[in-house]
């Protein structure tokens, strides 16, 4: 088992960086079954030229062209509320829960747990922390989740906790009729993805071209910008020009970026900018 904390790696920033000399990032374009042994599920690298990228694992094909979602939720795929598994003290770096389903090694790695020190405490008295790893357990065995950092309150017996896997674990393309209206979005996929397992980088922020317009008034909506320029994803993947009524139901409300070009003319939205965060 080898821990591991966030990484976040900033390509060419240090230093005198002149063109020739700049580093090479062709491998935030390689998708495979196989996990770069340099990288761990949340990773991010940043490109000199703004552009930022997530290390995901695909829970089926993500697009290029579109917004790729989050797909993971409790109980799914983490640890609902539930009594410890057994105490743990001030300074500890683990805790152990009883497994709902089957754990493998590090399947929880980049991911949160919040303890809670019994039902009745207030929420002045809550406990988050990032999971750097776990062992494996079979459902109701015991899995042990080790912390990014000490315990600062101890936990007993009567103490609670959940827990979810890293969200960039489980990213997939959404199909719109079955998965809408409740899924967040990283955005889209740096090389196409064609199935589940695969491990590849998705954009976050930056400049990106090629996005597909929401049908919904998305073509005529993103090519005036005199009028429109912020977007927001649609449940799709899409992304539409965000008007008063986008959020209805939580289903286009969370906000991608902006339009970047000049589209005084209305001949269609070319670049955007995405500015989400990890």
């Amino acid at each position: 088992m080898a821990h591991g904390k966030a990484k976040r790696t900033l390509l060419g920033i240090q230093g005198v960086i002149g063109h020739r000399t700049a580093p090479d990032w062709g491998f935030i374009y390689n998708v495979s079954t196989e996990k770069n042994p340099n990288y761990n599920i949340g990773d991010v690298v940043e490109l000199p030229n703004g552009k930022g990228f997530v290390y995901c694992k695909s829970g089926g094909a993500c697009y290029t062209g579109q917004g790729n979602a989050i797909y993971n939720a409790i109980p799914a795929t983490g640890i609902d509320y539930a009594l410890l598994a057994a105490a743990a003290a001030i300074g500890d770096t683990s805790v152990k829960m009883t497994a709902v389903l089957t754990h493998t090694v590090d399947d929880l790695r980049g991911g949160t747990i919040l303890l809670k020190i019994a039902t009745g405490s207030s929420n002045a008295e809550l406990q988050c922390r990032g999971i750097i790893g776990n062992t494996a357990a079979a459902p109701a065995g015991t899995v042990t989740i080790y912390l990014d950092a000490p315990l600062t309150s101890a936990l007993t017996g009567a103490s609670y906790g959940y827990c979810m896997p890293s969200p960039y674990s489980d990213i997939r393309l959404p199909s719109e009729g079955t998965d809408t209206g409740w899924l967040a979005f990283v955005g889209p996929a740096a090389a196409y993805v064609s199935a589940t397992g695969k491990y590849f980088w998705c954009q976050f922020k930056g400049r990106v071209m090629g996005l597909a317009p929401s049908g919904i008034g998305g073509v005529t909506k993103l090519g005036n910008t005199q009028d429109i320029r912020e977007i927001v994803w649609r449940q799709d993947g899409s992304v539409q020009a965000r008007e008063p009524d986008s959020g209805i139901d939580g289903e286009n409300g969370q906000v991608a970026g902006y339009i970047v070009d000049n589209n005084g003319l209305g001949n269609g939205a070319t670049e955007y900018m995405l500015t989400g965060h990890v």
